[in-house]
């Protein structure tokens, strides 16, 4: 490329400088010979040519080849007022064609510099075809290299090498032909190995019947777009699925649920069945100790013998015990029969203790709004806890209910300033085969709680009062307004 360019360059060099010497000497000739009217002109062409390879030099060759001209007619022509009055014309003449050419050629020479920049440059691909025999006429490197061909393996190659014919192809071109520039058409590339590339193509028309393309490869993003629609086609197809799937599971769960309401409502109705006859029975049961106490009570006016008096009264003490442990049945029938749900701690205290007398002893309830999830008897947990402090208390004048939240949930803390619980009592107390005068209370209390996954144990120090503590794990219990229960 650079050997052609130097060549062009020597080959109009010369030629200029054939043209000065033919001018000179034409006018040498002429003036020799007392011609004086053809030879100014032949001085337009070396101007003219010089000025159009190099227009920032051209005043500067435009002054000295007419100053050759005039010192040529002043020389050989002086004694001629007239030729002379010419001359000096035809030298205005020739520097004011160099100045005003020479300014045309720069600004010319200046926009093919930049439009040859732009077109170079351009991170686009740009190729120019003519339209009557679609030969590639320019491309730049950055279109060559998309289709891997150097730039000069396709000058004045036919279009088809990079552009195959095809139905598009057709179209692209004969819209060329029709008007003066195109939209974004897609088209069809091959490159020299024979891959095939998808181009935006966009193109102008300009003088020469030369069309000038821009083109932009988009075989990556089409790719891409591709992948994204199969994925969105899939994507749809499984989420298709996996709706008809989940909705088969909502079926057979709504099944399952129904059965399930229809279980729960049969074991309630089997519930209310047994408590009605556990009413009944333990009612008869209570009706016929009463019957035996006052036999007793008969028995033991009437007797006299120690020894049967002594029997009468065991036999007596295992009745009354009967008796509250009946009336113990009756409290806690209802124990896990309906399902758990949140209730305010502080108003259940409150409800609890209502039936209870607690004389001189002062009750301090410090709970905020704490609401835990546990079984429908809470109340029943409160009532024994107060109630056992009552009894057993001895010199009790206080009973406090608090709370202590951890990362692990909250403890409920029910302590008194009594006499406290023995050390090796501490665990029996919440045993089914200890206790005394309430019975079964404590032992109930740890399976109510355990319904929900509570637990409580005794802290306290013996001597300085009882303290027990009831953990409540975390998602059982919120703090919400009070007396706010669901």
């Amino acid at each position: 490329m650079k050997w052609r360019i130097l060549d062009r360059q020597i080959f109009w060099n010369c030629v200029i400088a054939l043209t000065v010497l033919c001018a000179v000497y034409f006018t040498f000739f002429s003036l020799t010979r007392g011609i004086v009217d053809v030879f100014p002109f032949l001085y337009f062409l070396p101007i003219i040519l010089f000025v159009y390879f190099y227009p920032h030099r051209g005043v500067m060759f435009s002054l000295f080849i007419s100053a050759v001209y005039i010192l040529l007619i002043y020389y050989y022509g002086f004694s001629d007022p007239k030729l002379i009055a010419v001359s000096t014309a035809w030298f205005v003449i020739f520097v004011t064609i160099g100045v005003v050419t020479s300014s045309f050629a720069a600004g010319l020479r200046d926009e093919e510099r930049k439009y040859k920049r732009i077109f170079e440059n351009s991170q686009a691909g740009i190729f120019t075809f003519d339209c009557r025999n679609l030969l590639i006429k320019e491309i730049n490197d950055k279109c060559a290299q998309m289709l891997k061909y150097k730039r000069n393996d396709l000058v004045n190659r036919d279009l088809s090498v990079i552009l195959p014919e095809s139905v598009n192809r057709d179209q692209f071109i004969s819209a060329i032909r029709q008007v003066s520039s195109t939209g974004e058409v897609e088209l069809i590339f091959h490159t020299r190995d024979g891959t095939v590339r998808q181009f935006l193509v966009t193109a102008t028309i300009v003088p020469n019947y030369t069309a000038i393309c821009s083109a932009i490869d988009i075989t990556e993003r089409k790719l891409a777009e591709k992948v994204i629609q199969t994925a969105k086609e899939e994507l749809e197809i499984r989420v298709l699925e996996r709706t008809s799937e989940l909705t088969k599971a909502n079926d057979v769960l709504r099944e399952e649920i129904q059965e399930r309401k229809r279980f729960e409502e049969a074991i309630q109705l089997a519930n209310r069945k047994l408590n009605t006859l556990s009413n009944i029975t333990r009612h008869d049961i209570l009706n016929q100790i009463t019957a035996l106490v006052m036999y007793l009570s008969l028995a033991q006016e009437i007797t006299t013998d120690p020894v049967v008096r002594d029997h009468l009264d065991k036999i007596e003490q295992i009745t009354h015990l009967i008796q509250k442990q009946i009336r113990f049945t009756r409290d806690y029938q209802n124990i896990g029969t309906k399902a758990p749900h949140w209730q305010n701690v502080g108003h259940t205290i409150d409800n609890a203790i209502t039936d209870l007398h607690l004389g001189n002893v002062a009750l301090d309830v410090d709970l905020d709004d704490l609401e835990i999830y546990a079984d429908l008897l809470l109340e029943k947990i409160f009532y024994n806890l107060v109630d056992n402090s009552l009894r057993h208390g001895e010199k009790l004048t206080r009973i406090r209910f608090s709370s202590v939240q951890d990362e692990t949930g909250v403890v409920i803390i029910c302590e008194d300033d009594g006499v406290g619980i023995p050390q090796h009592a501490k665990q029996k107390i919440f045993k089914r085969e200890y206790y005394r005068n309430t019975g079964y209370g404590l032992f109930l209390v740890t399976e109510v709680l355990s319904i929900t996954g509570l637990s409580i144990k005794e802290t306290g120090e013996p001597g300085l009062g009882a303290r027990f503590e009831i953990r409540v794990p975390l998602k059982f219990f919120r703090f919400g307004n009070p007396g706010d229960e669901q």
